[in-house]
């Protein structure tokens, strides 16, 4: 397994269904379906990140497992909400 680390210059969803992430680690394009959307969430251009996965056929770097080392803001606001979680089982 590769690891690639370094910060993330692109990112977009290439497909819905199911989840496709696509960003650039400084030269070196990357793909991610594996808790895309969760991922897509996290990052942000800019944000650095540790990346684990192997090259595809393409030599495209597929990411099997990340690491993002700073949240953005979104991430933040989301974590500190003054609201609490909704419980299972309740409406």
């Amino acid at each position: 397994m590769l690891s690639k680390q370094g910060e993330i210059q692109k990112i977009k969803l290439i497909a819905s269904d199911p989840p496709l992430v696509y960003f650039q680690l400084g030269e070196e394009h990357c793909l991610i379906t594996r808790h895309a959307l969760t991922f897509f969430a996290e990052a942000a251009p800019g944000s650095n990140v540790v990346v684990f996965g192997h090259k595809n056929n393409r030599g495209q770097f597929i990411a099997d497992q990340y690491r993002v080392l700073e949240k953005n803001q979104l991430w933040l606001d989301f974590s500190l909400s003054r609201y609490p979680r909704k419980k299972a089982g309740q409406p």
